[in-house]
């Protein structure tokens, strides 16, 4: 028997949306919308490299945060994990800029 669309995605999150004991890595929906310069610049730099949107993301993530790691002291890493600790605050609106450029625009801060 042929599947629907709906279908076919509900088997396929049925087989990779895991429970973290699962022997295979849990995988999360991200569900957001971007700005268009922002995905066509994943796309291009996914393509370039050979490598998929989700492992270049993934790669992009690991690295920004160790970066940030690599600056905190062991207390501060046990709060960044439990985020509890913030760059900024989300009360201003303003954008912050970190001595190794990780952070320089807010969403806050892109025109409309």
């Amino acid at each position: 028997m042929l599947k629907t669309n709906a279908q076919r995605q509900r088997a396929y999150r049925q087989r990779h949306l895991k429970e973290f004991d699962d022997d295979v890595e849990m995988l999360e929906r991200i569900n957001m919308m971007a700005h268009h310069g922002a995905k066509t610049g994943l796309k291009r730099l996914a393509h370039y490299y050979g490598v998929t949107q989700r492992a270049l993301l993934e790669q992009i993530i690991d690295e920004a945060t160790n970066r940030v790691l690599s600056t905190l002291a062991s207390a501060q890493q046990a709060d960044f994990y439990g985020m509890k600790i913030t760059l900024r605050s989300n009360e201003g609106g303003g954008s912050a800029t970190t001595s190794h450029g990780l952070l320089n625009l807010t969403d806050r801060d892109r025109p409309e």
